[in-house]
């Protein structure tokens, strides 16, 4: 079931959900649609297994954003750039937050990570010692930052390692 869901996320990030069809993902895989029946009874069911995995991937990566409020504070805000810059999320990501435009559980899990991305990082800004109004427009930024970068996808210049640190001096100075 692993495989398909795989060839299924990565039909997704290429080309969107309407370009789920069982017939693709059979020549993505070199099997017979036969094979795809073994797994699942039809399309819907599919559909609702990669759902349910791309839920979990966002639950995964607010997990992730919440474990690193162990981390310092300028670390925690250079470690969440990272996670933002790395390709294969940010593709991941790009492809999740679309197909969460019709999917409305899909869309609550979205939600929930950009809450918790701007939780973390208006805790993280409280620590640095910014004033509660000087912390929410700081994590406001951050995190409209990020979904834009990750929307941005290839039509937009990947940031230099430049461009990260001087976006977290800008974020970061008194």
């Amino acid at each position: 079931m692993d495989d398909w869901l795989d060839a299924a996320m990565q039909v997704l990030m290429s080309d969107g959900v309407g370009a789920i069809k069982i017939s693709r993902l059979c020549d993505r895989l070199g099997v017979t649609k036969g094979s795809f029946y073994w797994h699942f009874t039809d399309i819907s069911a599919l559909m609702s297994a990669l759902s349910d995995h791309c839920r979990a991937i966002e639950e995964t990566a607010s997990r992730t954003l919440a474990n690193l409020q162990e981390l310092p504070p300028l670390e925690r805000i250079q470690r969440m750039g990272e996670l933002v810059s790395d390709t294969r999320r940010r593709s991941v990501e790009a492809a999740v937050r679309a197909w969460a435009e019709t999917d409305p559980e899909l869309e609550a899990s979205v939600v929930a990570l950009d809450h918790t991305t701007f939780d973390v990082a208006q805790d993280t800004f409280l620590e640095l010692g910014f004033s509660p109004v000087d912390a929410h427009a700081r994590a406001t930024a951050l995190v409209y930052v990020g979904i834009g970068y990750m929307q941005g996808g290839e039509r937009v210049e990947a940031p230099t390692e430049d461009d990260k640190r001087i976006f977290v001096e800008m974020l970061t100075r008194m």
